[in-house]
């Protein structure tokens, strides 16, 4: 397994740390090269050290996420095989995870499969209500960068390139089951927590997070890799 930069970014970090977890060292190597040209202004792109059967990849670390005892491990699985879907097949010409997630938030036919989903299926219903009333009395702080003195991130209620300077509403939490911008941040906020030894599993709340974490981005999945596989 390559070794790790010290200028890596934070997703990359994490990404590391999920292969080193997974035990399929193989899959951190994968990524897109990008070269541009000034004068024409063209962008061409070169998988590097691409796996034979990286679709198998995507598809086995989410089934490896249902065959997990605990949401901590089944969110790890399930989250590598999110942020490889998102990266290499939907959003492949942003440079970091932070962009992607930005891009995906702005999406809007994900976004109204997602809200149909919610509406169809009763227990996902009932999941996103009880992890909205939840936010709503404690929102969610990003530990990632200090720990002793989480804070609010500023990227809730924003879809754009940069946050949302002018925004006021309450942040760290989903205002309604149809609040997909949020909710893709809340996946990715409870990422860069437990990734970062901002989640114990011994603490109830954080336990509750994962859970919800995992249940919620566990439907998204379960619907892209359907189509994916076709």
């Amino acid at each position: 397994m390559a070794d790790l930069e010290e200028d890596a970014t934070d997703g990359q970090q994490a990404d590391y740390l999920a292969a080193e977890l997974s035990g399929d060292h193989g899959a951190w190597n994968i990524a897109i090269v990008e070269y541009h040209c000034p004068k024409c202004n063209r962008w061409i792109q070169v998988q590097q050290e691409v796996l034979p059967d990286y679709k198998e990849l995507i598809l086995g670390w989410h089934q490896k996420a249902t065959e997990e005892d605990d949401y901590f491990s089944r969110f790890v699985f399930e989250y590598l095989a999110f942020i490889a879907h998102v990266k290499n097949n939907l959003f492949f010409e942003e440079t970091s995870d932070r962009n992607v997630i930005q891009s995906l938030k702005r999406d809007p036919i994900r976004q109204g499969r997602y809200a149909q989903r919610v509406r169809s299926d009763k227990h996902l219903l009932g999941v996103v209500q009880h992890l909205v009333g939840e936010l709503k009395e404690s929102p969610l702080r990003n530990s990632s960068l200090d720990l002793d003195n989480p804070e609010i991130d500023r990227w809730w209620n924003s879809s754009g390139l940069r946050p949302n300077a002018d925004e006021t509403s309450p942040k760290g939490l989903i205002r309604s089951v149809d609040d997909w911008e949020n909710l893709v941040e809340f996946w990715y906020s409870v990422r860069n927590n437990l990734f970062h030894g901002g989640k114990n599993p011994n603490v109830k709340r954080d336990c509750f997070l994962v859970e919800h974490a995992y249940e919620t981005l566990k439907v998204f999945m379960d619907v892209e890799l359907r189509d994916f596989v076709k």
